[in-house]
């Protein structure tokens, strides 16, 4: 005996809804987890095969279980423990606020984005902008790090192109880990920047001891697990052009991390960038003196929409390479066991006194290392000759004759002169068509140059580089 059900339509929703809930979760989910799963633990033995250093052992660990490790850290709890019994704060409150502050700062480091995805973004953006080149190297010399060394790739800072013009550099031995400010906290940049490694850093926060315990152990544990680093030692981007001054807070952190897990020596590699044209530019040259400390959060996302509207302005067709070149030089490695040694100290041995003083020392040591290995391009050249000649307009030979004699000088000085296809004429040229276009010198009509009124913040920008040598 048959009976016929008729069901409503909602009825037939539901169950509909149910059907397809079902499918995707017990079939489809899991077929999908399963491949990204599979092609991520492939890329994982392709890459750990093929790089010179091999994957440090935390890219093979989960981001939980570093959140878990630095959550527990015993020196974490103790700072957590004594917050909790000042009363001020309840524990609830103070372990939400722990667990905020680490979620922040730990990278969930994805070999598969970094070196399949990024990597190719990252050269092709690189690439779309500059003709980017490596200027010196000494490559040779890093074939003798060993795997429980840590390295550590220290840098001058002039764009926030230079930790992608570096990592391009050296994804070929190992993946780097920069730590990005504030600015990158922002939905999805900081979803991005933790895949591609990046610790993100709070400077707001540097006054609160939780926060800054929980960095400072990060930047400990990541060191010890050897885990390659970079930094910039100035903390910030170059506003007049030359080297600003030091700051060691995380090369303090790490450096404490030497002799302990893994971490048998840290390698310090010093290396120098140096781009024709930044799109930060001109917000640099206007903020050359306050700063941006000042600006707040709204000035920051309307800086970070300008900067990327300028990028995508220049990728437009027809605008080949419009940013000029873009040059990086690696110089030989410094072993912080052997400097100790040399200088007959041990750093996590001395009063806190005397070993900031000793990392000063150390600090500026790398700095002039990296000061000499920046390498100047046609465009600081030619803005050096006008700088000594703001006066009256100069022809296209006078400029190239005054700009090929101070090349020479610069080279008997051991400065590293970068020119393009070793063509003098070819490379001054390029720097006279980019000192056009960010505007500082305009052609005059009859064969010569002039500079540009207002603009002298903007060439002691480009000349800074080398402004400790003058034209005979």
């Amino acid at each position: 005996m048959s009976e016929i059900v008729e069901l409503k339509f909602w009825h037939y929703l539901v169950l509909l809804l149910l059907a397809i809930y079902g499918l995707l979760q017990l079939i489809i989910l899991p077929l999908i987890q399963s491949f990204i799963y599979r092609r991520f633990q492939a890329t994982e033995r392709k890459v750990n095969k093929e790089l010179d250093f091999g994957l440090p052992t935390y890219a093979l660990a989960t981001r939980r279980l570093w959140l878990d490790r630095l959550r527990t850290d015993v020196a974490v709890q103790k700072v957590i423990t004594e917050i909790i019994n000042e009363g001020e704060i309840s524990e609830h409150e103070v372990r939400k606020t722990a667990l905020k502050y680490a979620d922040e700062i730990v990278p969930s480091f994805n070999a598969f984005f970094y070196f399949r995805i990024g990597y190719w973004v990252t050269k092709f953006s690189l690439h779309l902008l500059y003709w980017v080149r490596v200027g010196y190297n000494t490559e040779q010399n890093y074939d003798s790090i060993r795997k429980n060394d840590c390295v550590v790739l220290v840098s001058n800072h002039r764009s926030n192109f230079d930790a992608l013009l570096l990592m391009h550099w050296t994804s070929h031995r190992a993946p780097i880990s920069y730590a990005a400010g504030e600015w990158a906290l922002a939905f999805p940049i900081r979803q991005i920047l933790h895949a591609f490694g990046f610790c993100i850093i709070s400077r707001k926060r540097s006054g609160d001891r939780l926060y800054h315990c929980l960095l400072k152990r990060y930047v400990f544990l990541s060191t010890s697990q050897c885990v390659p680093q970079g930094l910039f030692l100035e903390g910030g981007l170059s506003r007049d052009g030359k080297m600003r001054d030091l700051r060691l807070g995380l090369t303090n952190y790490l450096m404490r991390a030497n002799g302990h897990g893994n971490c048998k020596d840290i390698l310090f590699i010093p290396s120098a960038v140096n781009h024709d044209r930044i799109p930060e530019f001109k917000s640099l040259i206007a903020h050359q003196d306050k700063g941006f400390k000042n600006k707040g959060a709204f000035y920051s996302l309307y800086s970070l929409i300008r900067f990327m509207a300028t990028v995508v302005t220049y990728m437009m067709p027809r605008r080949h390479k419009p940013f000029g070149y873009s040059c990086a030089n690696f110089g030989k490695a410094v072993s912080l066991n052997a400097w100790q040694k040399k200088n007959k100290i041990d750093f996590n041995k001395l009063p806190d006194a005397e070993r900031r003083e000793m990392i000063g020392k150390f600090g500026q040591e790398l700095a002039e290392k990296i000061d000499k290995l920046i390498p100047v391009l046609p465009t600081n050249i030619i803005a050096q000759v006008f700088k000594e000649n703001t006066k009256f307009p100069l022809s296209e030979i006078e400029l190239k004759t005054r700009s090929i004699v101070l090349v020479e000088k610069l080279k008997k000085e051991g400065v590293s002169v970068f020119l393009p296809k070793n063509d003098e004429d070819y490379a001054l040229s390029q720097g006279i068509y980019i000192l056009i276009r960010e505007k500082i010198i305009y052609p005059t009509g009859d064969g010569r140059y002039k500079l540009v009124k207002n603009t002298e913040k903007s060439l002691t920008y480009y000349s800074n580089l080398i402004s400790a040598y003058s034209l005979p």
